[in-house]
């Protein structure tokens, strides 16, 4: 019987423990108020509109390939035989001259070889080939030659000049171009 004494006598503790309010939790911190906050509005994205794909051409492809020691003999001598006639297209086909000399293989195999052979350009041979500096003309051909451009009809040789001459009466008249005349 003692144990079931002790046992009525546990149980009424507990239950005596479980009816009793909690004690409140003592607070140190004072309540923090949040300020009321106006609700947020997500701006409105414009609708989507079907656009063309946007087509960009690639860039142009050289055609002529040349070294950049090549690239300044072509303007040098451009500029030294046709720079100041103001006229991008005669020095891009002083240009081409050089460079069918070149490809037709019994000048020169090369840029330096064709210009540099005995008597074959006059700027080379009076030294204005040296002293030529290029400008935004020369440029400008070197690029339409660079990048395919060829009304030269295959010509080897030109001149500048009026009347008669050893070109024009040994050698067959392409065309002429401003004051130049071209030949095969």
């Amino acid at each position: 019987m003692k144990k079931t004494a002790i046992f009525f006598l546990l149980l009424l503790i507990f239950l005596a423990g479980c009816s009793a309010p909690a004690p409140e939790p003592e607070t140190t911190e004072a309540a923090v108020t949040l300020p009321a906050t106006e609700p947020t509005t997500v701006p409105e994205l414009p609708e989507p509109t079907e656009t063309e794909p946007e087509t960009t051409e690639p860039p142009p492809v050289p055609v002529v390939i040349l070294t950049e020691e090549e690239q300044t003999m072509l303007l040098k001598i451009g500029m030294a035989e046709r720079g100041q006639s103001n006229c991008t297209e005669c020095i891009a086909l002083v240009m081409r001259t050089v460079l069918n000399r070149v490809n037709a293989g019994r000048f020169g195999s090369s840029v330096r070889s064709v210009l540099f052979a005995q008597d074959q350009f006059t700027p080379v041979m009076d030294g204005s080939y040296d002293s030529a500096e290029p400008n935004d003309l020369c440029r400008e051909a070197l690029d339409m030659v660079i990048y395919g451009w060829d009304e030269s009809q295959g010509a080897l040789y030109y001149e500048w000049c009026e009347g008669e001459s050893w070109h024009s009466k040994n050698l067959h008249l392409l065309f002429q171009h401003c004051d130049t005349r071209f030949y095969d």
